[in-house]
């Protein structure tokens, strides 16, 4: 059953009433597929205009647009996502499967505001579609927020932050869309720590060369890394997109259940070669894309720390054929409680610090947060 929307407001008034529609210039966050259209005068004495949305899949998507002024409104086509609003990095609409819906924030304030629309859940299945951010006024535009950082976290289910908010492992499918939420995930987290830009590329079950329990053989996370949809009908456009660090965490699908009977891998050992050079492969591909960014390899101390040592084995098999400012982390201590044994909100924080501990020794990144 669809809900309804769902809103949370401080210091605000919400309505759904239609303004003049001035288009905000936009900071894209993550792969969204622009779609431009034109659309007729509907007098003489008006001009032709254009209007541009941005079908998203990928979790952790957000757009981001300044303003002048008391009002914005938010145009989305969405009927499966959890959409967060957000107003100087304060949270104030939570849109829960809104469907196509224009939603109008009143009594912001005088002054610049920087508004926020953030994708928190995980839809495999589905797209939904961003309409822009629109004020009554031209004088009202300003230009979009821009960032001297950027981090790419490439990975799976524990990328993605599958089940955080929950209260404990046990987990309906329904609970496990309902409590999974990138914006709590740890990535998200460390690049908003630095002020930095991020794009989260990770789909939950995926592997380097075998997914969960052996589902949708070759359809692994290096190859989906290629598109901006998952249906594979666009292939990524990153034109633009140079990340300062880019932190891989793929692994515990290739390792987590047995083999099962007519799958390519006869012997675990012949699994572990796989994933290796694959592996290897993939680290090498992101150092061509980007020449200059500095990657982190990380992996849990679960599993027997089977993932953990070929995770080590791939950075080590790339750093031998010309892979440098490669690092990998293991990460240990985490309790584990969200939905079906994955990180919880406790464990989110735990990662957060790991990761900004690390970058924060990077010349590029600096442990104090720049004003936006």
């Amino acid at each position: 059953m669809k809900r309804a929307v769902c809103f949370f407001l401080a210091a605000s008034a919400l309505t759904t009433a239609a303004f003049a529609d001035e288009a905000l210039p936009l900071y894209v966050g993550g792969r969204a597929v622009p779609k431009t259209v034109t659309v007729k005068a509907d007098s003489w004495f008006a001009s032709d205009t254009q209007t541009t949305s941005y079908t998203y899949q990928w979790p952790g998507v957000y757009f981001e647009a300044a303003f002048s002024g008391d009002r914005v409104a938010v145009k989305v086509d969405d009927a499966e996502n959890d959409l967060y609003v957000w107003v100087d990095g304060v949270h104030k609409l939570t849109l829960t499967r809104p469907g196509k819906t224009t939603v109008a924030l009143n009594d912001l304030g005088a002054g610049r505001h920087v508004v926020r629309l953030e994708k928190a859940s995980e839809t495999q299945g589905t797209t939904g579609r961003f309409e822009g951010f629109t004020v009554p006024e031209k004088e009202n535009i300003q230009p979009a927020p821009t960032y001297t950082r950027a981090i790419e976290f490439i990975g799976d289910s524990y990328t993605v932050g599958y089940g955080d908010v929950s209260r404990g492992q046990t987990c309906t499918t329904e609970d496990v869309r309902e409590t999974t939420n990138t914006s709590r995930a740890w990535g998200p987290a460390v690049a908003k720590n630095f002020n930095a830009a991020y794009r989260v590329n990770a789909f939950s079950g995926r592997g380097i060369v075998r997914n969960y329990n052996g589902i949708v053989p070759g359809d692994t996370l290096p190859y989906l890394y290629k598109f901006s949809l998952f249906d594979h009908s666009v292939t990524a456009d990153d034109a633009g997109w140079t990340p300062d660090a880019v932190i891989v965490g793929l692994g515990t699908n290739d390792f987590s259940t047995t083999l099962n009977p007519g799958e390519k891998w006869a012997t675990r050992d012949a699994l572990h070669a796989d994933y290796v050079r694959t592996y290897a492969d993939f680290i090498k591909s992101l150092r061509a894309k980007y020449p200059n960014a500095h990657i982190i390899m990380m992996a849990p101390d679960n599993n027997a720390n089977e993932t953990a040592t070929q995770m080590k084995a791939a950075a080590a098999l790339a750093q031998s054929e010309g892979v440098a400012d490669l690092e990998t982390v293991v990460f240990t201590g985490l309790d584990w409680m969200a939905c079906h044994a994955h990180p919880s909100l406790k464990d989110e924080v735990l990662l957060t610090k790991l990761v900004s501990e690390r970058l924060s020794q990077l010349p590029k990144f600096a442990p104090a947060v720049a004003a936006q």
